[in-house]
């Protein structure tokens, strides 16, 4: 299929509302495209005013809202109808509990099958993006390996039993890594089978960057343990590994660079991750930039145990380990600086007031 352009017509978006779909909607409208965002409940001014208040800023596209439920048929018919692509952002989450194994698993698979009969139905999708994640590439190996998109997490899993359709219910990060990769497999055939339009993947992993709503920080979201250390607090979180980062505002105009690729093809898959090394960091140094990038904050860092491994292993473990060459080579993406995501997580996070930071 050709490239989709802002000439073309309008764009849809579901989970236009989270903190990954509020960027794509950001680099569409910055693009010039139309786009339908697409969000839940439109009374709830968290979910709309930031989306709304890009109509102010001047861009050359424009953003319309439209209600739609990622978990009834039919729901995307009206928004989607005249629009020449579909980036699908949505998907039930399990912050802070929202959603247990089974709602994240069956959620995944039953919404993207809603999402992709509407846009078969109005006929005149061109391309769909879906907005997959690191969790359906990464899979066991060792210290050291550098994955890319061929890679699937359903990889050397012969004899692991934590891998199993029957753990569903009792594990939500294979729950929510099994549907990944099954969305992807539902993504291409259905695209294929169709031959309306070609259907592409990126897969994010540790996203950062600015929130644009308070609604973006999520219980035990990476966004939120930032705000943890610069509260102060111990950042719990992967200090075991390395936090392998990603600018939320990359991963949305990546995605707005697929829809105008003319490489980009039916299967395609996007890893959105560090640009190199110094984005693949421990949260001892993420703790550093941190103090670095708020001078005037006491910010807080892994727990003490750390500090034993690293004396026992000369280093934490060194995964995983992953570059967007893909997205930078054939979409021409330019990332951010990792001091740069990481400032603007913070500022924003004290900004809307998410955080009491713990001063000196």
């Amino acid at each position: 299929m050709p490239a989709v352009t802002p000439s073309d017509g309008p764009v849809a978006v579901t989970g236009a509302s989270g903190y990954v779909g509020s960027h794509v909607v950001v680099a569409l409208v910055k693009h010039g495209f139309t786009v339908h965002a697409c969000v839940r409940d439109l009374n709830n001014p968290d979910k709309t005013n930031h989306l709304l208040d890009l109509n102010k800023n001047n861009y050359s596209g424009h953003v319309e809202l439209f209600s739609a439920n990622l978990l009834e048929a039919d729901s995307y018919d009206t928004p989607f109808t005249d629009c020449y692509a579909v980036l699908h952002a949505g998907t039930p989450m399990g912050y802070g509990r929202a959603n247990n194994p089974r709602q994240i698993y069956d959620g995944a698979i039953n919404g993207t099958k809603n999402v992709l009969n509407s846009a078969k139905k109005v006929g005149t999708i061109k391309r769909f993006i879906y907005t997959s994640s690191f969790a359906a590439i990464h899979h066991p190996m060792k210290s050291g390996y550098l994955f890319t998109e061929k890679d699937w997490a359903s990889d050397n899993r012969e004899n692991d039993p934590n891998w199993s359709v029957d753990r569903i219910d009792e594990d939500g990060v294979m729950a929510y890594a099994m549907a990944k990769v099954d969305c992807e497999h539902i993504v291409y055939d259905f695209a294929e089978k169709s031959g309306q339009f070609d259907a592409a993947s990126v897969c994010p992993i540790v996203v950062l960057g600015p929130l644009l709503s308070r609604l973006h920080e999520r219980v035990y979201s990476w966004q939120w343990f930032v705000g943890q250390m610069l509260a102060g607090k111990t950042c719990e979180r992967e200090w075991k590994s390395l936090w392998n980062i990603v600018d939320v505002r990359d991963v949305g105009e990546a995605q707005a660079l697929m829809l105008e690729s003319t490489v980009c093809k039916n299967g395609n898959r996007y890893q959105l991750c560090a640009t190199d090394e110094l984005g693949e960091i421990s949260v001892l140094q993420v703790q550093a930039h941190l103090k670095k990038l708020f001078p005037k904050i006491d910010v807080g860092g892994p727990p003490e145990e750390i500090h034993k491994t690293i004396e026992k292993y000369g280093a934490v473990y060194q995964a995983p380990l992953a570059h967007c060459d893909r997205a930078r080579k054939e979409l021409g993406l330019k990332t951010h600086a990792i001091e740069d995501t990481l400032y603007e997580t913070g500022k924003t996070l004290i900004d809307l007031g998410l955080v009491e930071p713990a001063f000196k």
